[in-house]
């Protein structure tokens, strides 16, 4: 029979089980239960997966603009009218890299924060850079949370920017309209490293497990962004609690490419320390259309149909308005 392990306090033996969960109650009494339920709760697997976000967060099962989504081809909707986003990415990131346990994520200096931005395009207000996180699987068939006819590439890398026009910050913007502007980047295995996530994986070896971090000087955002103006773009959500539907999203037509090493050290990532439960297959599952448009400005007609997005996969563009969902 296994032992019950005990403790002592005040001269008395207490079973360390029941010590755990009045710990718990006094940490949420004090701290806040919805601080410890989105900090601390869930996880990409089990029974705090995301089939079971929405029991804390109602919108995450029950809301109609959820991401991510799987890019269907002849859904997509060719608007001429969607010009290239502009970036001003002169400045190089300065920030805190940081293995929060479910992700990494780059978080921004409050300094630099205003000097990042991005306009045009489906944006009508100006969007400040705040964070960068990245997703990834545990081999080449997964790890982007986006996928195109259901195929995924590696990783992910998605740039968090939010409304400086309209809100004061980023955890303002969050849950209000039109809070928040998120680029994505697909990241496809090559023989040579992009120069910038070179400088983030560089760090990763400082940060194994689950609250470390180390500082990023100098991160070139002109050179993490892939080479080309042409993108997808949708209305949606965070694709992490609390799911808020105030995000428009922004899919970079080309990826940027990493090594099989750089892949294999960011799988190596661990979620808590000395456990080995390893962070890879962050990924939220496809949520449905509710026919959404998803538009582009690839234009393929007077090119060719082959898409730089992805190997073996063909785009047909729609010219008029489809009400076809998933």
């Amino acid at each position: 029979m296994q032992k019950i392990p005990y403790t002592t306090i005040n001269g008395g033996s207490v079973p360390m089980m029941i010590l755990s969960v009045f710990s718990m109650i006094t940490f949420t009494s004090v701290y806040g239960f919805d601080s410890v339920w989105t900090e601390w709760w869930w996880t990409y697997d089990g029974f705090s997966g995301p089939a079971w976000w929405g029991t804390k967060w109602p919108i995450c099962t029950m809301g109609r603009y959820q991401s991510p989504i799987d890019i269907l081809p002849d859904k997509l909707l060719f608007d001429p009218n969607l010009t290239g986003v502009v970036f001003s990415s002169e400045k190089k990131i300065n920030g805190n890299l940081t293995n929060t346990g479910n992700d990494i994520t780059l978080f921004v200096d409050d300094v630099i924060v205003p000097l990042i931005n991005a306009t045009s395009g489906p944006l009508q207000y100006v969007y400040h850079l705040h964070h960068i996180k990245l997703h990834f699987g545990h081999d080449e068939a997964s790890g982007s949370e986006h996928t195109v006819n259901g195929q995924a590439f590696p990783a992910e890398i998605q740039l968090y920017m939010f409304n400086a026009d309209l809100y004061a910050n980023y955890t303002q913007a969050m849950s209000s309209p039109n809070g928040l502007v998120a680029v994505s980047i697909f990241l496809e295995v090559g023989k040579i490293g992009n120069e910038a996530y070179t400088m983030i994986s560089n760090a990763l070896t400082h940060i194994p497990t689950k609250g470390q971090q180390h500082r990023v000087h100098g991160l070139p955002l002109s050179v993490l962004l892939p080479q080309t103006k042409e993108y997808i773009t949708y209305e949606g959500s965070l694709t992490q609690p609390q799911c808020q539907e105030t995000v428009t999203w922004v899919i970079f037509n080309k990826p940027i490419y990493i090594t099989e090493q750089q892949l294999t050290q960011l799988r190596n990532v661990n979620k808590e320390g000395g456990s080995h439960l390893l962070i890879f297959g962050n990924i939220r599952p496809s949520q449905p259309m509710y026919n959404r448009l998803v538009r582009t400005n690839i234009n393929f007609r007077p090119k060719t149909k082959v898409c730089s997005m992805v190997k073996e996969v063909f785009y047909e563009v729609n010219t008029v308005q489809t009400r076809s969902g998933r």
